[in-house]
């Protein structure tokens, strides 16, 4: 049941042309989705029993709930796809994808809430100290690069990305996809230091005082957690990223087209089986 969501989950991801590496919400959903808890936290044998029984309602809520969205969003996708594609088609898919992340990361949060509650002072301890590790290595790992090696990245990203769609890509269109690359601004450096700021804040609700639950639970207030200058930049490398969308899909070819829609179907058929599922 995990696996199909999450690879329903993966048309989403990668609709947004691998932008979840520089969004804050993105790069957190990790410790919130439920079959990554055990990485952060060493659970004991009657805890792992309550994590299962927590996740059948959240599945639940999901496959009705969710998925019928998901394949809304296809069905828009493969309409647009029958005329000459328009930025701001593009745009308001986005938008859509987006939105379905929001409510995910919020239902993640009151599903967390219940589990939260019975973990010790030590597995507390332990969760923050994981966050702040793994963040370390992406500090590492992201700020070693130099903007070439950053440019490339992206390179790489976009074109896998759109490669799993369309299969091979001609040289016009990677031009396109080397040319936006190039415009994304670095939001490596901000994206740490709001994880940062989001552990700290984390470290605080997590002493489990009088109404933390509510701290807890409204911790998605984008607007108070992701600074101005974030956002702009957010904002723009997603623009980059939908005209990039918008001309390599005016481009593709015959081939192509029946390679997407053909993936397009895939998920659809993936995300109906789902829904059936009780």
């Amino acid at each position: 049941m995990k696996s199909l969501i999450k690879k329903s989950l993966l048309f989403s991801l990668i609709f947004l042309v691998g932008c979840s590496t520089t969004t804050f919400v993105y790069n957190r959903i990790d410790f919130l989705l439920p079959w990554y808890l055990e990485s952060y936290v060493d659970l004991n044998r009657e805890q792992k029993q309550d994590l299962k029984e927590l996740l059948i309602p959240f599945f639940k809520w999901h496959r009705e709930e969710e998925l019928p969205n998901y394949l809304a969003i296809i069905e828009d996708l493969e309409l647009t796809l029958d005329a000459s594609i328009e930025f701001e088609s593009i745009a308001e898919i986005t938008n859509d994808v987006e939105e379905s992340w929001f409510r995910l990361e919020d239902r993640m949060l009151l599903w967390a809430i219940p589990m939260t509650r019975d973990l010790s002072e030590q597995q507390i301890n332990g969760f923050i100290k994981s966050m702040q590790t793994k963040t370390e290595q992406s500090e590492n790992e992201y700020l070693s690069r130099n903007l070439q090696t950053y440019q490339n990245d992206n390179y790489k990203r976009l074109r896998k990305n759109l490669r799993r769609f369309m299969g091979s890509l001609n040289k016009d269109q990677l031009d396109l996809i080397s040319a936006a690359s190039k415009k994304m601004i670095r939001v490596d450096g901000q994206w740490i230091d709001n994880r940062k700021a989001l552990i700290e804040k984390l470290k605080v609700i997590l002493e489990r005082e009088d109404g933390w639950e509510l701290t807890l639970e409204n911790i998605t207030h984008r607007d108070d957690l992701v600074a101005q200058n974030y956002r702009k930049t957010y904002a723009h490398n997603i623009s980059v990223s939908q005209n990039l969308l918008v001309e390599v899909l005016n481009s593709r070819t015959d081939k192509q087209d029946q390679k997407l829609r053909t993936q397009l179907a895939k998920y659809k058929t993936d995300i109906k089986n789902l829904i059936k599922q009780k």
